[in-house]
Protein backbone atom coordinates (compact mmCIF):
# COMPACT_ATOMS: atom_id res chain seq x y z
CA UNK A 1 0.00 0.00 0.00
CA UNK A 2 0.99 3.28 -1.01
CA UNK A 3 1.65 6.09 1.68
CA UNK A 4 1.60 9.43 0.68
CA UNK A 5 5.04 9.73 2.01
CA UNK A 6 6.10 7.05 -0.85
CA UNK A 7 3.47 7.79 -3.31
CA UNK A 8 5.61 11.77 -3.29
CA UNK A 9 8.63 9.77 -3.58
CA UNK A 10 7.73 7.41 -6.59
CA UNK A 11 6.40 10.80 -8.48
CA UNK A 12 9.79 12.05 -7.98
CA UNK A 13 11.22 9.15 -9.36
CA UNK A 14 9.22 8.90 -12.73
CA UNK A 15 9.78 12.88 -13.07
CA UNK A 16 13.51 12.58 -13.23
CA UNK A 17 13.48 9.31 -15.08
CA UNK A 18 11.22 11.64 -17.89
CA UNK A 19 13.38 14.85 -17.62
CA UNK A 20 16.33 12.04 -17.90
CA UNK A 21 14.94 10.68 -21.25
CA UNK A 22 13.54 14.13 -22.52
CA UNK A 23 17.15 15.44 -22.10
CA UNK A 24 18.37 12.98 -24.28
CA UNK A 25 15.91 13.60 -27.16
CA UNK A 26 16.41 17.11 -27.17
CA UNK A 27 20.68 15.80 -27.06
CA UNK A 28 20.04 13.88 -29.82
CA UNK A 29 18.38 16.22 -31.85
CA UNK A 30 20.83 19.10 -31.01
CA UNK A 31 23.73 17.15 -31.84
CA UNK A 32 21.73 16.18 -35.13
CA UNK A 33 21.48 20.01 -36.28
CA UNK A 34 24.66 20.91 -35.53
CA UNK A 35 26.17 18.36 -37.53
CA UNK A 36 23.88 18.89 -40.48
CA UNK A 37 25.00 22.58 -40.24
CA UNK A 38 28.86 21.61 -40.22
CA UNK A 39 28.23 20.00 -43.83
CA UNK A 40 26.27 22.83 -45.06
CA UNK A 41 27.91 25.04 -47.57
CA UNK A 42 28.17 28.65 -45.83
CA UNK A 43 25.20 31.02 -46.46
CA UNK A 44 24.95 34.80 -46.02
CA UNK A 45 22.12 37.10 -46.17
CA UNK A 46 20.53 33.81 -47.45
CA UNK A 47 23.10 33.34 -50.23
CA UNK A 48 26.37 31.10 -50.51
CA UNK A 49 29.64 31.87 -51.74
CA UNK A 50 29.73 31.57 -55.99
CA UNK A 51 31.83 28.22 -56.79
CA UNK A 52 34.72 28.55 -58.95
CA UNK A 53 34.32 27.32 -62.68
CA UNK A 54 36.73 25.75 -64.46
CA UNK A 55 40.51 26.68 -64.45
CA UNK A 56 41.69 28.78 -61.90
CA UNK A 57 44.99 30.51 -60.73
CA UNK A 58 47.54 28.89 -57.83
CA UNK A 59 49.14 31.57 -55.72
CA UNK A 60 51.85 32.00 -57.68
CA UNK A 61 50.11 33.20 -60.89
CA UNK A 62 47.81 35.48 -58.68
CA UNK A 63 50.68 37.80 -56.92
CA UNK A 64 52.25 37.26 -60.82
CA UNK A 65 48.95 39.08 -62.13
CA UNK A 66 49.38 42.49 -59.83
CA UNK A 67 52.68 42.99 -60.61
CA UNK A 68 51.25 44.26 -63.90
CA UNK A 69 54.59 45.11 -65.76
CA UNK A 70 58.08 43.24 -65.63
CA UNK A 71 61.03 44.99 -67.32
CA UNK A 72 62.76 42.78 -69.19
CA UNK A 73 66.85 43.27 -69.21
CA UNK A 74 68.86 42.29 -72.34
CA UNK A 75 72.26 42.53 -71.44
CA UNK A 76 75.61 40.52 -72.84
CA UNK A 77 78.27 39.78 -75.12
CA UNK A 78 75.56 40.46 -78.11
CA UNK A 79 75.74 44.10 -76.38
CA UNK A 80 79.17 44.21 -77.25
CA UNK A 81 79.50 42.54 -80.52
CA UNK A 82 76.46 44.60 -81.92
CA UNK A 83 74.59 41.30 -82.25
CA UNK A 84 70.77 39.98 -81.73
CA UNK A 85 71.56 36.37 -81.72
CA UNK A 86 75.20 35.63 -81.33
CA UNK A 87 76.92 32.56 -82.31
CA UNK A 88 78.49 31.58 -79.40
CA UNK A 89 82.16 31.94 -80.72
CA UNK A 90 82.84 35.80 -79.56
CA UNK A 91 85.87 35.82 -76.98
CA UNK A 92 85.22 36.93 -73.42
CA UNK A 93 87.40 39.72 -73.62
CA UNK A 94 84.83 41.58 -75.24
CA UNK A 95 82.59 41.90 -72.93
CA UNK A 96 83.88 44.79 -70.80
CA UNK A 97 81.05 47.66 -69.79
CA UNK A 98 82.77 50.37 -68.41
CA UNK A 99 80.30 52.16 -65.85
CA UNK A 100 77.75 48.63 -65.35
CA UNK A 101 75.37 50.26 -62.46
CA UNK A 102 72.60 48.26 -61.44
CA UNK A 103 71.27 50.22 -58.81
CA UNK A 104 70.41 52.89 -61.95
CA UNK A 105 68.06 50.34 -63.44
CA UNK A 106 66.42 49.87 -60.57
CA UNK A 107 65.69 53.79 -60.10
CA UNK A 108 64.28 53.56 -63.68
CA UNK A 109 62.20 51.28 -62.74
CA UNK A 110 60.74 52.62 -59.74
CA UNK A 111 60.56 56.29 -61.35
CA UNK A 112 58.51 53.88 -63.87
CA UNK A 113 57.01 51.81 -61.18
CA UNK A 114 57.73 48.75 -62.13
CA UNK A 115 58.05 46.48 -59.47
CA UNK A 116 59.39 43.55 -60.86
CA UNK A 117 62.52 43.00 -63.21
CA UNK A 118 64.04 39.78 -65.21
CA UNK A 119 67.62 39.70 -66.51
CA UNK A 120 69.13 37.70 -69.30
CA UNK A 121 71.60 35.84 -67.05
CA UNK A 122 72.48 33.44 -70.45
CA UNK A 123 71.34 34.11 -73.84
CA UNK A 124 71.81 31.28 -76.59
CA UNK A 125 75.09 32.49 -77.33
CA UNK A 126 76.22 30.82 -74.15
CA UNK A 127 78.34 33.70 -72.57
CA UNK A 128 76.79 33.33 -68.60
CA UNK A 129 76.89 37.25 -66.90
CA UNK A 130 77.91 35.19 -63.96
CA UNK A 131 81.19 33.47 -62.87
CA UNK A 132 79.40 29.91 -63.30
CA UNK A 133 81.78 26.72 -62.34
CA UNK A 134 80.51 25.22 -64.90
CA UNK A 135 81.62 26.76 -67.62
CA UNK A 136 84.47 29.10 -68.68
CA UNK A 137 82.61 31.20 -71.33
CA UNK A 138 81.63 33.80 -68.70
CA UNK A 139 82.59 36.92 -66.84
CA UNK A 140 85.28 35.47 -65.16
CA UNK A 141 87.44 35.69 -68.01
CA UNK A 142 86.49 39.18 -69.29
CA UNK A 143 88.49 41.92 -68.37
CA UNK A 144 85.30 43.94 -66.48
CA UNK A 145 86.50 43.94 -63.16
CA UNK A 146 89.32 41.99 -63.67
CA UNK A 147 87.49 38.58 -63.96
CA UNK A 148 85.72 38.91 -60.24
CA UNK A 149 82.51 40.53 -61.74
CA UNK A 150 79.42 38.89 -61.08
CA UNK A 151 76.10 40.83 -63.11
CA UNK A 152 73.55 38.71 -61.30
CA UNK A 153 74.86 39.42 -57.79
CA UNK A 154 74.77 42.71 -59.14
CA UNK A 155 71.43 42.85 -60.23
CA UNK A 156 69.65 40.82 -57.46
CA UNK A 157 70.99 42.89 -55.33
CA UNK A 158 69.74 46.41 -56.68
CA UNK A 159 66.74 44.81 -56.72
CA UNK A 160 66.41 43.54 -52.97
CA UNK A 161 68.37 47.26 -51.97
CA UNK A 162 64.63 48.75 -54.40
CA UNK A 163 62.06 46.23 -53.63
CA UNK A 164 61.96 44.98 -56.91
CA UNK A 165 61.08 41.67 -57.52
CA UNK A 166 63.96 39.88 -59.31
CA UNK A 167 64.06 36.91 -62.25
CA UNK A 168 66.27 35.16 -64.54
CA UNK A 169 65.95 34.29 -68.21
CA UNK A 170 68.61 31.11 -68.88
CA UNK A 171 68.24 30.61 -71.75
CA UNK A 172 67.84 26.59 -72.30
CA UNK A 173 69.53 26.89 -76.31
CA UNK A 174 72.62 27.15 -76.08
CA UNK A 175 75.03 27.59 -79.48
CA UNK A 176 78.29 27.30 -77.56
CA UNK A 177 77.94 24.32 -75.63
CA UNK A 178 78.68 21.35 -77.90
CA UNK A 179 76.95 19.24 -75.43
CA UNK A 180 73.48 21.06 -76.48
CA UNK A 181 70.76 18.46 -76.45
CA UNK A 182 72.36 15.29 -75.10
CA UNK A 183 72.35 13.96 -71.49
CA UNK A 184 75.07 15.42 -70.46
CA UNK A 185 73.96 19.15 -71.66
CA UNK A 186 70.75 18.42 -69.29
CA UNK A 187 73.17 17.99 -66.35
CA UNK A 188 74.98 21.27 -67.08
CA UNK A 189 72.18 23.21 -67.57
CA UNK A 190 70.62 21.52 -64.00
CA UNK A 191 74.03 22.58 -62.80
CA UNK A 192 73.61 26.19 -63.73
CA UNK A 193 70.10 26.60 -62.87
CA UNK A 194 71.03 25.40 -59.37
CA UNK A 195 73.77 28.23 -59.34
CA UNK A 196 71.50 30.73 -59.94
CA UNK A 197 68.32 29.52 -58.03
CA UNK A 198 70.53 28.72 -54.59
CA UNK A 199 73.07 31.51 -54.32
CA UNK A 200 71.33 34.94 -55.15
CA UNK A 201 68.44 35.04 -52.55
CA UNK A 202 64.30 34.69 -53.96
CA UNK A 203 64.40 34.36 -57.43
CA UNK A 204 60.17 35.48 -58.24
CA UNK A 205 60.36 34.00 -62.34
CA UNK A 206 62.44 32.08 -64.25
CA UNK A 207 62.43 32.54 -68.39
CA UNK A 208 62.29 29.28 -70.50
CA UNK A 209 62.75 30.33 -74.24
CA UNK A 210 61.42 28.07 -76.54
CA UNK A 211 63.36 29.55 -79.62
CA UNK A 212 65.82 27.14 -80.98
CA UNK A 213 65.08 25.09 -78.28
CA UNK A 214 63.33 22.13 -79.75
CA UNK A 215 65.78 18.95 -78.95
CA UNK A 216 65.29 19.97 -75.59
CA UNK A 217 62.10 17.17 -74.48
CA UNK A 218 59.94 17.64 -71.78
CA UNK A 219 62.52 14.88 -70.21
CA UNK A 220 64.99 17.89 -69.86
CA UNK A 221 62.50 19.98 -68.36
CA UNK A 222 60.16 17.81 -65.85
CA UNK A 223 64.28 17.39 -64.43
CA UNK A 224 64.86 21.10 -64.69
CA UNK A 225 61.14 21.76 -63.37
CA UNK A 226 62.27 19.45 -59.75
CA UNK A 227 64.85 21.77 -59.02
CA UNK A 228 62.77 25.17 -59.03
CA UNK A 229 59.78 23.66 -57.04
CA UNK A 230 62.63 22.35 -54.65
CA UNK A 231 64.98 25.50 -54.11
CA UNK A 232 62.06 28.32 -54.89
CA UNK A 233 58.76 27.13 -54.54
CA UNK A 234 57.52 30.43 -55.30
CA UNK A 235 58.87 30.93 -58.44
CA UNK A 236 56.62 31.41 -61.90
CA UNK A 237 57.67 29.38 -64.93
CA UNK A 238 57.59 31.08 -68.24
CA UNK A 239 57.17 28.02 -70.26
CA UNK A 240 56.99 27.18 -73.74
CA UNK A 241 57.02 24.54 -76.13
CA UNK A 242 58.33 21.06 -74.64
CA UNK A 243 58.50 22.86 -71.26
CA UNK A 244 54.88 23.08 -71.59
CA UNK A 245 53.63 21.30 -68.49
CA UNK A 246 55.19 23.36 -66.15
CA UNK A 247 54.05 26.56 -67.65
CA UNK A 248 52.71 29.40 -65.10
CA UNK A 249 52.53 32.13 -67.72
CA UNK A 250 52.53 31.61 -71.63
CA UNK A 251 54.02 33.24 -74.96
CA UNK A 252 51.37 35.43 -76.08
CA UNK A 253 52.40 34.17 -79.94
CA UNK A 254 54.25 37.75 -80.84
CA UNK A 255 57.08 40.31 -79.66
CA UNK A 256 54.94 43.18 -80.79
CA UNK A 257 53.56 43.61 -77.20
CA UNK A 258 49.59 42.55 -78.22
CA UNK A 259 47.51 40.02 -76.44
CA UNK A 260 44.50 39.33 -78.36
CA UNK A 261 40.62 40.08 -77.94
CA UNK A 262 39.74 37.81 -76.10
CA UNK A 263 42.72 36.84 -74.33
CA UNK A 264 41.57 34.25 -72.27
CA UNK A 265 43.86 32.60 -69.12
CA UNK A 266 43.27 29.60 -69.84
CA UNK A 267 44.52 27.34 -72.97
CA UNK A 268 44.72 23.68 -73.78
CA UNK A 269 48.24 22.94 -72.62
CA UNK A 270 48.69 21.07 -76.84
CA UNK A 271 48.76 24.33 -77.82
CA UNK A 272 51.55 26.02 -75.86
CA UNK A 273 53.45 22.88 -76.73
CA UNK A 274 53.14 22.63 -80.58
CA UNK A 275 52.98 26.41 -80.26
CA UNK A 276 53.65 26.91 -84.44
CA UNK A 277 50.28 25.57 -85.54
CA UNK A 278 48.32 27.30 -82.80
CA UNK A 279 49.54 31.27 -82.56
CA UNK A 280 45.96 32.30 -82.12
CA UNK A 281 45.10 30.16 -79.30
CA UNK A 282 48.37 31.54 -77.95
CA UNK A 283 47.38 34.88 -78.67
CA UNK A 284 43.44 34.82 -77.56
CA UNK A 285 43.66 31.44 -75.56
CA UNK A 286 40.59 29.17 -75.21
CA UNK A 287 37.63 29.94 -73.05
CA UNK A 288 37.21 26.07 -72.38
CA UNK A 289 40.73 25.70 -72.34
CA UNK A 290 42.24 22.80 -69.42
CA UNK A 291 45.05 24.97 -68.05
CA UNK A 292 45.05 28.47 -66.54
CA UNK A 293 48.49 30.31 -68.07
CA UNK A 294 47.37 33.48 -68.78
CA UNK A 295 49.63 35.37 -71.22
CA UNK A 296 52.78 37.39 -70.83
CA UNK A 297 53.44 39.72 -73.42
CA UNK A 298 57.28 40.70 -74.08
CA UNK A 299 58.04 43.89 -76.38
CA UNK A 300 61.16 45.91 -76.27
CA UNK A 301 61.10 49.28 -76.03
CA UNK A 302 63.73 49.42 -79.41
CA UNK A 303 63.21 47.41 -82.28
CA UNK A 304 65.95 45.10 -81.02
CA UNK A 305 66.14 43.12 -77.78
CA UNK A 306 69.99 44.17 -77.13
CA UNK A 307 71.67 47.83 -77.24
CA UNK A 308 72.46 49.25 -80.85
CA UNK A 309 73.44 53.01 -80.91
CA UNK A 310 71.75 53.50 -84.16
CA UNK A 311 68.72 52.60 -83.01
CA UNK A 312 68.74 55.55 -80.20
CA UNK A 313 66.27 57.68 -82.33
CA UNK A 314 63.61 54.87 -82.67
CA UNK A 315 62.63 54.25 -78.78
CA UNK A 316 58.89 53.81 -78.67
CA UNK A 317 56.89 56.90 -78.43
CA UNK A 318 54.84 57.29 -74.73
CA UNK A 319 51.88 56.88 -76.95
CA UNK A 320 52.89 53.83 -78.31
CA UNK A 321 53.46 53.06 -74.60
CA UNK A 322 50.33 53.96 -73.96
CA UNK A 323 49.02 51.71 -76.72
CA UNK A 324 51.11 48.85 -75.62
CA UNK A 325 49.62 49.13 -71.88
CA UNK A 326 46.05 48.64 -73.13
CA UNK A 327 47.00 45.81 -75.63
CA UNK A 328 48.84 43.82 -72.55
CA UNK A 329 47.72 44.82 -69.06
CA UNK A 330 44.16 45.95 -70.49
CA UNK A 331 43.48 42.66 -72.04
CA UNK A 332 43.76 40.64 -68.86
CA UNK A 333 47.70 39.56 -69.46
CA UNK A 334 51.16 41.49 -68.01
CA UNK A 335 52.93 43.60 -70.20
CA UNK A 336 57.24 42.14 -69.83
CA UNK A 337 58.98 45.65 -71.15
CA UNK A 338 62.22 45.48 -72.59
CA UNK A 339 64.91 47.72 -72.00
CA UNK A 340 68.23 46.99 -73.22
CA UNK A 341 71.69 48.59 -71.48
CA UNK A 342 74.31 50.14 -73.56
CA UNK A 343 77.57 48.89 -73.47
CA UNK A 344 78.79 51.14 -70.49
CA UNK A 345 76.00 49.00 -68.63
CA UNK A 346 73.21 51.75 -68.33
CA UNK A 347 69.78 52.66 -69.28
CA UNK A 348 69.98 54.80 -71.63
CA UNK A 349 68.39 58.49 -70.49
CA UNK A 350 65.45 58.13 -73.45
CA UNK A 351 64.69 55.03 -72.84
CA UNK A 352 64.21 55.81 -69.09
CA UNK A 353 62.01 59.30 -69.77
CA UNK A 354 59.44 57.31 -72.51
CA UNK A 355 58.71 54.74 -69.07
CA UNK A 356 58.72 57.86 -66.38
CA UNK A 357 56.02 59.28 -69.02
CA UNK A 358 54.01 56.23 -69.24
CA UNK A 359 53.94 56.13 -65.47
CA UNK A 360 52.31 59.74 -65.45
CA UNK A 361 49.86 58.92 -68.00
CA UNK A 362 48.82 55.26 -65.85
CA UNK A 363 48.63 57.34 -62.22
CA UNK A 364 46.89 60.47 -64.17
CA UNK A 365 44.25 58.02 -65.56
CA UNK A 366 43.59 55.68 -62.90
CA UNK A 367 43.37 57.92 -59.73
CA UNK A 368 39.71 59.00 -59.62
CA UNK A 369 36.87 56.04 -60.72
CA UNK A 370 34.13 58.88 -61.58
CA UNK A 371 31.79 56.05 -61.32
CA UNK A 372 32.52 56.03 -57.64
CA UNK A 373 29.64 57.54 -55.51
CA UNK A 374 26.94 56.20 -58.18
CA UNK A 375 23.69 55.20 -57.16
CA UNK A 376 23.79 51.59 -58.80
CA UNK A 377 20.59 49.01 -59.38
CA UNK A 378 20.76 45.70 -61.13
CA UNK A 379 18.70 43.37 -62.43
CA UNK A 380 19.49 40.03 -60.59
CA UNK A 381 21.67 40.93 -57.07
CA UNK A 382 22.63 38.00 -55.46
CA UNK A 383 22.78 39.10 -51.63
CA UNK A 384 23.88 42.10 -49.53
CA UNK A 385 27.31 40.43 -49.55
CA UNK A 386 27.53 41.17 -52.82
CA UNK A 387 25.97 44.35 -53.45
CA UNK A 388 26.36 46.28 -56.28
CA UNK A 389 28.32 49.16 -54.69
CA UNK A 390 31.03 46.73 -54.41
CA UNK A 391 31.93 47.40 -57.82
CA UNK A 392 32.82 51.20 -57.15
CA UNK A 393 34.69 50.80 -53.55
CA UNK A 394 37.76 50.51 -55.01
CA UNK A 395 38.27 47.27 -52.47
CA UNK A 396 39.48 44.02 -54.48
CA UNK A 397 38.03 42.16 -51.82
CA UNK A 398 34.28 42.66 -51.77
CA UNK A 399 33.05 42.38 -54.97
CA UNK A 400 29.43 42.11 -56.64
CA UNK A 401 27.89 38.72 -57.78
CA UNK A 402 24.50 37.55 -59.10
CA UNK A 403 22.47 34.51 -57.90
CA UNK A 404 23.74 30.96 -59.63
CA UNK A 405 20.75 30.86 -61.77
CA UNK A 406 21.97 33.76 -63.60
CA UNK A 407 24.57 34.01 -65.53
CA UNK A 408 23.45 37.49 -66.85
CA UNK A 409 22.43 40.98 -66.04
CA UNK A 410 22.24 44.64 -66.24
CA UNK A 411 23.52 46.84 -63.87
CA UNK A 412 23.01 51.05 -64.39
CA UNK A 413 25.40 53.38 -62.74
CA UNK A 414 23.57 56.49 -61.67
CA UNK A 415 26.79 59.24 -62.01
CA UNK A 416 24.46 61.68 -60.29
CA UNK A 417 25.90 64.22 -62.71
CA UNK A 418 26.77 64.68 -66.04
CA UNK A 419 30.81 63.15 -66.54
CA UNK A 420 32.98 63.08 -69.37
CA UNK A 421 34.90 60.08 -69.70
CA UNK A 422 37.24 57.83 -72.11
CA UNK A 423 38.71 54.68 -70.64
CA UNK A 424 36.03 52.00 -68.72
CA UNK A 425 38.03 49.45 -66.68
CA UNK A 426 36.26 45.90 -65.43
CA UNK A 427 37.92 43.24 -63.09
CA UNK A 428 36.56 39.93 -62.29
CA UNK A 429 37.25 37.68 -59.75
CA UNK A 430 39.85 35.82 -60.91
CA UNK A 431 40.06 33.14 -57.76
CA UNK A 432 36.49 31.72 -58.87
CA UNK A 433 37.78 31.62 -62.86
CA UNK A 434 36.49 32.80 -65.73
CA UNK A 435 33.14 33.66 -65.79
CA UNK A 436 31.58 36.27 -68.10
CA UNK A 437 31.49 35.40 -71.63
CA UNK A 438 29.96 38.08 -73.00
CA UNK A 439 29.42 42.05 -72.19
CA UNK A 440 28.91 45.66 -73.62
CA UNK A 441 28.32 49.05 -72.20
CA UNK A 442 26.13 52.06 -73.41
CA UNK A 443 25.75 55.53 -72.11
CA UNK A 444 22.80 57.49 -71.65
CA UNK A 445 21.55 61.54 -70.92
CA UNK A 446 18.31 60.88 -69.41
CA UNK A 447 18.50 57.33 -68.64
CA UNK A 448 15.65 55.95 -71.37
CA UNK A 449 17.67 56.49 -74.47
CA UNK A 450 20.68 54.48 -74.38
CA UNK A 451 24.01 54.05 -76.91
CA UNK A 452 26.59 51.97 -77.04
CA UNK A 453 30.00 52.38 -76.59
CA UNK A 454 31.65 50.87 -79.99
CA UNK A 455 34.56 49.97 -78.29
CA UNK A 456 33.10 48.45 -75.58
CA UNK A 457 30.20 46.38 -77.39
CA UNK A 458 30.50 42.53 -77.88
CA UNK A 459 33.56 42.16 -75.44
CA UNK A 460 33.88 38.40 -74.62
CA UNK A 461 36.74 38.52 -71.97
CA UNK A 462 37.13 40.62 -68.35
CA UNK A 463 39.76 38.29 -66.15
CA UNK A 464 42.21 40.00 -64.11
CA UNK A 465 41.91 43.45 -65.76
CA UNK A 466 40.15 44.61 -68.78
CA UNK A 467 40.46 47.92 -70.28
CA UNK A 468 38.68 50.09 -72.96
CA UNK A 469 39.47 53.72 -74.48
CA UNK A 470 37.62 55.80 -76.83
CA UNK A 471 36.37 58.98 -77.90
CA UNK A 472 35.10 60.86 -74.82
CA UNK A 473 31.26 61.13 -74.00
CA UNK A 474 29.68 62.76 -71.76
CA UNK A 475 27.01 60.79 -69.63
CA UNK A 476 24.71 60.69 -66.40
CA UNK A 477 23.83 57.02 -66.59
CA UNK A 478 25.85 54.44 -67.90
CA UNK A 479 25.15 50.65 -68.39
CA UNK A 480 26.91 47.17 -68.11
CA UNK A 481 25.04 44.44 -70.02
CA UNK A 482 26.52 40.82 -69.12
CA UNK A 483 24.98 39.02 -71.87
CA UNK A 484 26.89 35.41 -71.51
CA UNK A 485 28.43 33.64 -69.06
CA UNK A 486 29.68 29.90 -67.74
CA UNK A 487 28.13 30.83 -64.16
CA UNK A 488 27.08 33.43 -62.48
CA UNK A 489 28.93 36.93 -62.69
CA UNK A 490 31.76 37.92 -59.75
CA UNK A 491 32.94 41.47 -60.82
CA UNK A 492 35.16 43.59 -58.34
CA UNK A 493 35.57 46.86 -60.26
CA UNK A 494 33.72 48.73 -62.74
CA UNK A 495 35.67 52.02 -63.46
CA UNK A 496 35.54 55.09 -65.57
CA UNK A 497 37.98 57.45 -66.14
CA UNK A 498 39.40 60.23 -68.15
CA UNK A 499 42.79 59.86 -69.71
CA UNK A 500 45.25 62.17 -68.13
CA UNK A 501 49.31 62.44 -67.56
CA UNK A 502 50.02 63.56 -64.20
CA UNK A 503 52.86 63.69 -62.25
CA UNK A 504 53.84 60.97 -59.33
CA UNK A 505 53.34 63.89 -56.55
CA UNK A 506 49.88 64.83 -57.52
CA UNK A 507 48.62 60.96 -57.66
CA UNK A 508 48.31 58.57 -54.62
CA UNK A 509 49.86 55.90 -56.42
CA UNK A 510 48.14 52.46 -54.67
CA UNK A 511 45.46 50.59 -56.99
CA UNK A 512 43.35 48.73 -54.10
CA UNK A 513 43.11 49.33 -50.96
CA UNK A 514 42.75 46.56 -48.81
CA UNK A 515 39.97 45.65 -45.72
CA UNK A 516 41.49 46.14 -42.26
Amino acid sequence: MCTPKKKSMHCKIRTVKLVERLGKDVLKKCTTFILTMAFLPLVVNGQTDPKPVGPTPNARQIEWYHRELIAFFHFGMNTFTNDNEGDGTASPQRFNPTALDCNQWTKVLKDAGIPAAILVAKHADGFCNWPTKHSNYSVKNSPWKNGKGDLVKEFTDACKVAGIKAGIYLGPHDRHDSRYGTPDYSDYYSSQLSELLRNYGPIWEIWWDGAGADQLTTAFYTRWYDTVRTVQPNCVVFGTKNSYRFADCRWVGNESGIAGDPCWSTINPASIRDEAEHITELNQGEVNGTAYVPAEVDVSIRPSWFYHSEEDARVKSVAALWELYFNSVGRNSVLLLNYPPNKEGLISPIDARRTDSLRYWINGTFKTNLASGATIKSLHPRGDKYKPSNLVDNLENTYYATPDAFKTDTIVFDLGAAKTFDCLMLQEVIELGHRTTGWSVDYSTNGKTWTPIQEATGKQTIGYKWLVKFEPVTAKQVRLRITSGKACAAIHTFGLYKQQAVKPDAVNTTSFRKKK
